[in-house]
């Protein structure tokens, strides 16, 4: 359990966590069993051959975005486990409650996840 918060808050994260993960997965799988590949060749139209490939390469887009999504889920869990939940894995400080009610997996505190946007950020306008 973290130092700065109470058994009560952290298994508020972890019921939230959990909640969350449960509900990625069912969307998972749900989107998995619904991007039925269509031959496009069966489709006359060139436009809606296009629309439907470019629909599909969204669904696609989006389940990879849930599947590394549920993997920061996981991550957050075992830090719960370990009691290292809440703590910055950059500087140590604690991540705020306020930051942790927005992104539960946070693994930075607001300081250094703005630091880390503008290293990115700066990398690529090289």
């Amino acid at each position: 359990m973290s130092d700065f918060m109470n058994e009560g808050q952290v298994a508020y994260f972890k019921e939230r966590l959990e909640t969350e993960q449960q509900e990625i997965l069912s969307r998972i799988e749900s989107q998995s069993t619904d991007v039925v590949l269509t031959d496009s060749n069966e489709m006359a139209d060139e436009i809606d051959r296009a629309a439907m490939e470019e629909a599909h390469r969204l669904e696609l887009n989006r389940i990879q975005h849930d599947k590394l999504h549920i993997k920061k889920i996981i991550k957050a869990l075992r830090r719960i486990d370990s009691g290292d939940y809440g703590y910055c894995d950059s500087c140590g400080d604690e991540i705020s409650i306020k930051r942790l009610q927005a992104r539960p997996e946070s693994r930075l505190c607001l300081e250094c996840q703005s630091t880390k946007e503008f290293t990115d950020h700066s990398l690529y306008r090289r």
